[in-house]
């Protein structure tokens, strides 16, 4: 048993939450689809919310922060820089990836009501987002990119909502061209309440280029 069993169970049951949300996940079809004997899996999650926790410790935590990343540590360019990620968001989703949701808040719909260590966990993920956009949007307006009268967390609150809320209302529909169409209406929300009038959002400035 190594470490890249571990990680081998924690992706696979990843995908299967992804399709299928948590509670229809079956440890045994699993078990059988990896092709690991039952010890294996034991070993490393002695339970099935033992394996949810860590698949959301450590594959949606990392994925989430990793898709606000380049806000991180800029200070110049970050109006531009957030553009940039929505419009990742955008451009990389697909008919697959729009019919599944954004998974975290499919999770969190799912079992925040049935499991209150499981609800502590992806609040964690969302508020470390959260952190980091609130932040982000402090460093805007300390240099004159976003407007000053922005509530910074309140904000990044709103960004996050809106942003799972194209994902939710896209997945009822089936419809790409419906997540286009909000997520390009998402982006004009953000230019009308976040930017300073003196800066072009859609125009990346060098040093948030770099930082994505």
């Amino acid at each position: 048993m190594t470490k890249a069993t571990r990680s081998k169970i924690l992706q696979k049951c990843y995908e299967a939450i992804c399709e299928h949300g948590f509670n229809t996940l079956r440890t045994d079809k699993e078990i059988q689809r990896l092709k690991i004997t039952k010890g294996a899996f034991y070993h490393y999650f002695p339970s099935k919310f033992d394996l949810g926790y860590a698949v959301v410790d450590e594959v949606l935590m990392p994925m989430y922060l990793e898709k606000w990343s380049s806000l991180e540590n800029i200070s110049h360019g970050i109006a531009s820089a957030l553009y940039t990620i929505v419009e990742r968001e955008k451009v990389n989703a697909t008919e697959i990836t729009v019919a599944r949701g954004d998974v975290l808040f499919n999770l969190m719909l799912e079992m925040s009501h049935e499991d209150e260590l499981f609800r502590e966990k992806l609040e964690a993920v969302l508020e470390a987002q959260v952190k980091i956009l609130q932040k982000a949007i402090l460093a805007g307006k300390a240099v004159g990119e976003m407007k000053p009268n922005i509530d910074a967390r309140s904000m990044a609150y709103g960004i996050i909502g809106h942003l799972q809320g194209c994902y939710a209302v896209a997945k009822t529909r089936r419809s790409r061209d419906v997540f286009t169409l909000m997520v390009n209406t998402l982006q004009k929300e953000l230019k009308e309440l976040l930017l300073s009038d003196a800066l072009p959002m859609g125009t990346a400035s060098r040093s948030a280029v770099s930082a994505v």
